[in-house]
């Protein structure tokens, strides 16, 4: 998995676990973030704070990481890529989109010492 393709999968992991704790009025912390993206894949909660730093264990962690974000990985030109999951399994939420947010506005919500 490329540093690029790491990157994206926490910047999603990020946003959608930051998004659902806003939702449920939940203090948006490390240990909280973890805990809720931990619970809802079945992921180990040493391998999901491991993801959230930016170290992913196995390929299929990361599928199942990218699979709660509603992407999957992909090939495009010979490079790993993720694409949205457009199956059933993903709940997009009221907006109906893969993340809450466009990319380039979690970037900025992140703090310095994350992204």
């Amino acid at each position: 998995m490329t540093a690029a393709l790491r990157q994206t999968l926490r910047l999603f992991l990020w946003a959608r676990a930051q998004h659902l704790l806003w939702q449920g009025g939940q203090p948006v912390v490390f240990v909280a973030l973890a805990e809720r993206i931990a619970a809802d894949t079945g992921l180990d909660l040493a391998k999901v704070r491991a993801a959230l730093c930016g170290g992913f264990s196995s390929a299929g962690s990361q599928a199942q990481l990218a699979r709660w974000c509603g992407l999957r990985r992909a090939t495009k030109h010979g490079a790993p890529v993720l694409v949205p999951d457009l199956s059933d399994t993903f709940d997009r939420g009221p907006g109906r989109g893969v993340a809450p947010c466009a990319p380039e506005d979690l970037r900025q919500r992140l703090p310095d010492h994350l992204s």
